[in-house]
């Protein structure tokens, strides 16, 4: 059984992966990458590998307690983001994008997710150092991108 003062520990913990993961995951919700149809063929490939990427990070938002899962998701989020190749127009919007979560997954690696207080202060460094007008920016670029070139 855990202790109050353990529980109140872990809490922060939690609150901290949570609030790291809502952001992924509203954003996840902004972007239609959802069955694209555009005529170009990079346009399909940026829609069909973009909304594999928005899957791994809606996924590692559901592991918020499971710390080790959260970062295993996360760096495999890392990967497709990585992998996907962003039409020029998007290009920098993408950048910015696939940067915080590389930053994210970089926060996290070589912590030991076992250790909550460790993992609680990678992920408020994080939080402290993200440029969320950088990405909320981006965000709109892309959802606009998207929107446009995309069902």
């Amino acid at each position: 059984m855990t202790s109050p003062r353990r529980a109140a520990a872990l809490r922060p913990s939690r609150r901290a992966a949570r609030r790291a993961v809502a952001g992924a995951a509203l954003l996840g919700l902004a972007l239609p990458l959802a069955a694209c149809s555009g005529d170009a063929e990079r346009v399909q490939a940026f829609c069909d590998a973009g909304e594999d990427a928005m899957t791994e990070i809606t996924a590692a938002g559901s592991l918020s307690d499971d710390p080790q899962a959260f970062a295993d998701a996360i760096s495999e989020a890392r990967d497709q983001f990585d992998e996907v190749e962003a039409p020029d127009e998007i290009a920098d919007a993408w950048g910015v994008f696939t940067s915080t979560f590389a930053d994210l997954d970089d926060s996290l690696e070589g912590i030991d997710p076992a250790d909550q207080e460790a993992f609680t202060a990678a992920l408020q460094e994080f939080a402290e150092s993200a440029d969320s007008e950088d990405l909320a920016t981006a965000s709109d670029d892309l959802s606009a991108f998207t929107t446009e070139n995309c069902e």
